[in-house]
């Protein structure tokens, strides 16, 4: 089974430059399944500094293919969360409460395949969020033989890769997400569970996380959204980063972790993991 899997798509140049790529990546590696982070695929309410996803952006990544669609602590955020997240191929973080809307695993089939996608947050991203760990563990004793990724939505790379660690050889892959900034760790464990500490985005590179600074920064030091700033999308050239894993009898066979600038050729891309 080979699979796709995309880090945080930033509003809408992340969306073009996904678009852009996506079909060439696809010829290359023939993905049986193709997950995308989605969570800031929207600048929803740019006064306040808000992500999400907006129904017909959710719909025009669809388009493109894509799998299933995986969330964080924007999840929330938008006035139409409840529709977006009602979406059969969307979801949030499972350890969430479960009273809220949507859903934190999605099982995909296609061509005699199985995936079992499950979204988590670490306290770090979604300081309301339950235990992930006891999260995982319940959802393991009802998919004990699906292999299984798990997209994990965390500032911290300690609480992801001890995470990892615990569930090696029961997850095909922890891949982490948040905080939209490439790390080179990528590696198999011992127990055959593909890990990266975080994928990366997928939109404008020399901002801050895809977004123009300006906002971001005086809401940083005031504590508040400031008045008379917007969120909007940092210039400059795109990012696009995803890792490719290839699994074999519930074991990552092999990872491929990149991050490039359209631009330019590729500036950070670690050879695949055997």
């Amino acid at each position: 089974m080979r699979i796709l899997f995309f880090g945080d798509v930033v509003a809408e140049p992340g969306l073009k430059a996904l678009a852009q790529e996506l079909p060439g990546l696809r010829q290359e590696f023939r993905p049986d399944f193709v997950v995308v982070n989605g969570e800031n695929l929207d600048i929803t309410l740019p006064e306040a500094g808000k992500a999400g996803m907006h129904p017909d952006t959710l719909k025009a990544l669809l388009a493109l293919g894509v799998d299933a669609v995986t969330g964080g602590n924007h999840s929330f955020d938008p006035p139409w969360a409840e529709q977006v997240l009602g979406h059969a191929r969307v979801l949030r973080p499972l350890n969430h409460s479960r009273h809220a809307p949507g859903k934190g695993s999605l099982l995909l089939r296609k061509g005699g395949k199985e995936l079992l996608v499950v979204n988590l947050a670490g306290r770090s991203a979604l300081p309301q969020a339950g235990d992930p760990i006891e999260a995982f563990e319940n959802l393991l004793s009802q998919w004990p033989r699906v292999p299984i990724l798990v997209d994990y939505h965390s500032e911290s790379v300690f609480e992801k890769l001890g995470f990892a660690y615990l569930f090696d050889g029961k997850a095909v892959a922890v891949v982490g997400t948040h905080t939209h900034v490439a790390t080179q760790d990528a590696r198999i464990l011992p127990k055959g569970t593909a890990y990266v500490s975080d994928v990366g985005m997928v939109g404008n590179d020399g901002g801050y996380q895809g977004y123009d600074p300006e906002f971001l920064v005086e809401a940083l030091r005031k504590r508040i959204p400031p008045r008379g700033f917007v969120l909007r999308s940092a210039e400059g050239p795109a990012r696009v980063s995803f890792v490719f894993l290839e699994v074999e009898e519930g074991r990552a066979r092999s990872l491929l972790h990149a991050s490039y600038l359209l631009a330019t050729p590729p500036v950070s891309q670690e050879r695949p993991v055997e």
